[in-house]
């Protein structure tokens, strides 16, 4: 390494408002609109040029840039100490060097000492193909834009824009990837896919183009998902599934997306999750200030936890879909690690025998409140709606409950959902749909009483065109809203015991960063 590489610290701009960035057991109040702290840590800089660079260079100035990502990638040692490594990304198209994928493994920073990748002429001036991380600890990626079409010679699973595997600590802040269809190419499956990864932070990215979903977690367990842009799907925009766990998500924008805007759950094969985190398909999810609009479908629960679903607003929901799902989640073993299966299934988690995958994954303590639903006149679900599965018999053996439910411990209060005609099916009665394997047995009268459903038409000032801000005066604001109880953790798995996560479900501030009166008005703005 040149001695000209000097050691500098982070750039004012990376200077951000404190955040919980370890696993959190006690109750604290909901921060709706967190900035991951990077701190201020010493680190060295790389520069990469893809029109002028060398990668016979030393990269340590901006005139001795080095041409690729690959080469910069591999100055970083395996072991990182004394100081963090900064790659700054000149302006510029960065090409790909094995199978239109970059790949990064094997790089642990730390706090003190992080590797962060970072355009450096600009936000979204630096345009990277498919990158994966493997292995990796303290990535930050930061204002970068990455654009690709579905590469076909890699496996679907890997058919990712931005990819993490086995990853620790990671931010991506000011993303935009973008999954594109060209020169008989597909849409790639997924734009951010992460699994088996710990504390995954993304903030204000724009994520859009994918054959499957914007977002797709696996077995990813504490971060937040918060102030972002999700759509152009052809799944749901996004869901956390596979035993993830402890995550914020709140401020996004989701939509254009063929069923769910966003789902709590849904269904993984039992070997790709993680332990403790071996019952449920999500643990400790907070859903809450997110706009919603123009998918399949609103909000969904599939197989989970302690869900808080609440002050969300959701506008022209439903075409595939009823506008809200609290249904069972899937399970099912894989084939590629009979052993870990076992294993799995030892220490006590849930999957039933060697069958396919069986949606049998019950949901526990689910509260669906003060959310806004409005499907304008002309427009409404496809079914009914709510679509709350009934309960499901389970066989011995999988350790699961011999009787299923969706709706132990469901809540539904304080909504307001204007959907279709006055005769439109309160409940789903289609048995077999999107993990709805029993008819409904939900009290009809109780979801009616304590919610507006098809009683209140609401008005929000102008979401044809983006404002989903409730009308001043308008009626909203005679809704009376309740205030949300928190959860505790004494009904959660002991086989194997699983981290207990933040009982507390106080949404103080709105989607604006307004405070929330007590009574205030549903949905994600206050005023």
């Amino acid at each position: 390494m040149s001695t000209k590489n000097s050691l500098l610290p982070a750039t004012p701009h990376l200077q951000c408002v404190q955040a919980t960035t370890q696993p959190n057991s006690i109750s604290c109040p909901l921060d709706v609109s967190p900035h991951y702290d990077i701190g201020k840590p010493l680190l060295k800089d790389i520069w990469v040029d893809p029109v002028s660079g060398d990668d016979g260079a030393d990269g340590s100035t901006r005139t001795q840039a080095l041409r690729t990502l690959a080469r910069a990638w591999r100055m970083i040692p395996l072991r990182i100490e004394g100081h963090g490594w900064r790659i700054m990304l000149a302006a510029g198209r960065y090409e790909p060097h094995i199978a239109d994928q970059i790949m990064m493994e094997d790089r642990q920073g730390t706090r003190e000492c992080p590797i962060i990748l970072q355009s450096a002429d600009g936000p979204l001036t630096a345009e990277l193909p498919m990158v994966e991380f493997c292995r990796c600890h303290f990535i930050y990626l930061l204002d970068l834009k990455i654009v690709t079409a579905s590469n076909s010679k890699i496996i679907p699973s890997q058919d990712c824009v931005l990819h993490f595997t086995a990853c620790r600590d990671v931010l991506v802040r000011g993303v935009t990837a973008i999954g594109m269809a060209e020169a008989g190419r597909p849409l790639p499956a997924i734009v951010l896919k992460a699994n088996q990864c710990l504390r995954l932070y993304v903030e204000d990215c724009d994520f859009s183009g994918a054959q499957g979903n914007a977002l797709d977690y696996v077995a990813v367990q504490y971060g937040h998902i918060v102030r972002n842009r999700m759509h152009g799907t052809r799944s749901e925009v996004m869901y956390v599934k596979g035993g993830s766990a402890h995550h914020l998500i709140a401020g996004n924008e989701l939509y254009d997306g063929v069923n769910h805007g966003v789902a709590a759950g849904q269904g993984t094969g039992f070997e790709y999750m993680v332990p403790p985190w071996l019952h449920y398909e999500a643990y400790d999810i907070k859903i809450v200030n997110n706009i919603i609009h123009d998918a399949g479908g609103g909000l969904a629960v599939l197989g989970g936890y302690n869900i808080l679903v609440a002050w969300n607003t959701c506008y022209r929901v439903g075409t595939s879909r009823d506008t809200i799902v609290v249904g069972l989640g899937g399970r099912g073993p894989s084939s590629w690690s009979p052993a870990r299966r076992a294993q799995y299934h030892a220490m006590g988690g849930w999957c039933q025998g060697q069958s396919a995958q069986g949606y049998n994954i019950p949901n526990r303590n689910v509260q669906i409140r003060n959310n806004v639903i409005l499907n304008p006149d002309g427009f409404e679900s496809r079914f009914a709606h709510l679509g709350i599965s009934g309960p499901v018999a389970v066989a011995p053996g999988g350790n699961l409950p011999p009787l299923s439910r969706a709706d132990d411990g469901l809540v539904i209060r304080g909504n307001i959902i204007w959907n279709g005609p006055a005769d439109k099916p309160l409940l789903d009665d289609v048995e077999g749909v999107y993990h709805l394997a029993a008819r409904p047995t939900a009290d009809a009268a109780q979801l009616l009483r304590d919610n507006a459903i098809n009683t209140l038409k609401p008005e929000l000032i102008d979401p044809e065109h983006g404002d989903f801000r409730p009308t001043p005066g308008g009626n909203l604001y005679r809704c009376a809203t309740d205030a949300i109880p928190d959860f505790d953790w004494f009904d959660a798995p002991t086989r194997p015991a699983v981290p207990p996560g933040n009982p507390n479900n106080q949404v103080i501030l709105d989607r604006a960063g307004h405070p929330r009166l007590p009574g205030g008005p549903p949905g994600a703005f206050s005023r």
